[in-house]
């Protein structure tokens, strides 16, 4: 009785695929946006480009907040309970055929990132915007085992473009792809733009629009990108504070902390939330903070979330633990007088509690219309003053994946 109602379920799923790939040779253009951090940013940016070109685009993000982008429209992405590919197929079903595909690829393991490729995309295009250390328990140990994963998942007769700008990985890269029928290009980040996290997701908007034969970036469109990606501290009545829990990985952590201590001190408050479902990111974090606390760069950590006990025994560094709400942990971070910053993972409603409270807190301070009437003298410290709000674009400008 069983095999009749296999038969018919291998066969439905046999003609769905046969559609969606009926589908996908439609669309002129697709792109895969995949790598480590940046992703989604880079996403938005592909589609806002080429859309600006006349172009009919379709974009799908996913993460803390999954939409789909369709030119100027965005519609949110209803999910009840597990999230599987078919989510692909489906939500790019809805849509009839365009110009212009780009997606973000949502998987986390090299298997099912060659699958989205191969089975839910059919890119022209695959992007890697970089390579950092998450998902180390899926995608490899090391940055270099990360790549070759990476590198795994791209199919025969894909244009690749690197964002990676470790030249061991670019040689890798190279060496690798040579053998098969795969193009590359690698992103160049001008020596003035380095210092700015994420740059190369910029820069590589020019390198896809060059792969699908359409024109690069005015110097207008390529400098309100690079502001999009500057970081400052979000500076509240009690404190500063940034949240850089959506870059997930300790590489792109850090390189946020340095770019926020360059502008003033060089000490921090670390309030790290914890996943019991992301144990290898927890111990990068915590091999992270440790060299942090060994340098200086840090006192004391603040945790919350799951495992949390488990990380204060094996840490090396005082640790509060703390279950109490969002707002209230971040009144006890400030109350400190180190600057806070967030990290470790986003993907909870625990965490979208705290962003929202971050976001109330700033609209209480004075609005930029009065900071023009303020003189400042050069005694007064900086954290006593409010600082210019930053635009959306700039609050949203580093998104998560996951």
């Amino acid at each position: 009785m069983k095999l009749p109602q296999t038969l018919r379920r291998l066969t439905g799923l046999a003609r769905r695929g046969t559609a969606h790939s009926d589908h996908l040779s439609q669309i002129d253009s697709t792109i895969v946006v995949s790598g480590t951090r940046g992703k989604s940013g880079l996403t938005r940016r592909l589609c806002d480009a080429l859309s600006s070109r006349d172009n009919d685009v379709l974009g799908k993000i996913t993460g803390n907040h999954p939409k789909m982008i369709h030119n100027d429209e965005e519609r949110p992405i209803e999910r009840d309970g597990r999230v599987t590919l078919y989510e692909n197929e489906a939500e790019i079903g809805k849509y009839d055929p365009v110009d212009a595909l780009v997606v973000e690829n949502q998987a986390i393991g090299e298997y099912t990132t060659r699958l989205i490729n191969q089975r839910f995309t059919d890119p022209d295009v695959v992007v890697l915007t970089n390579v950092r250390r998450d998902h180390i328990d899926r995608l490899g140990a090391n940055r270099m085992e990360i790549a070759r994963s990476f590198a795994r998942a791209v199919p025969e007769g894909t244009h690749v473009v690197n964002g990676e700008q470790t030249e061991e990985i670019q040689t890798f890269f190279e060496e690798t792809f040579a053998d098969r029928d795969v193009t590359l290009t690698h992103v160049e980040v001008p020596e003035g733009d380095e210092t700015i996290p994420g740059a190369e997701t910029v820069h590589a908007v020019d390198h896809v629009l060059d792969a699908v034969d359409e024109p690069r970036l005015t110097d207008a469109q390529l400098q309100t990108y690079l502001a999009e990606m500057r970081v400052d501290w979000t500076r509240l009545a009690g404190g500063r504070v940034f949240n850089a829990a959506s870059v997930n990985d300790v590489d792109s952590t850090e390189m946020i902390r340095r770019a926020l201590c360059r502008q003033r001190g060089d000490v921090v408050q670390p309030f790290l939330y914890l996943r019991g479902d992301r144990r290898a990111r927890t111990t990068s974090f915590l091999n992270y903070l440790t060299e942090l606390y060994r340098e200086g760069a840090i006192e004391q950590v603040r945790v919350a979330g799951e495992t949390t006990d488990l990380f204060a025994d094996r840490a090396p560094f005082p640790v509060i633990v703390h279950d109490e709400e969002p707002a209230d942990v971040l009144d006890a971070a400030l109350s400190d007088g180190w600057p806070v910053l967030v990290m470790g993972n986003t993907v909870a409603e625990y965490m979208r509690a705290l962003e929202a409270d971050i976001e109330r807190r700033e609209e209480e301070v004075a609005p930029p219309a009065e900071l023009d009437e303020l003189v400042v003298a050069d005694d007064i410290d900086p954290d006593e003053l409010v600082a210019e709000q930053r635009t959306e674009s700039e609050h949203t400008a580093i998104q998560s994946d996951d």
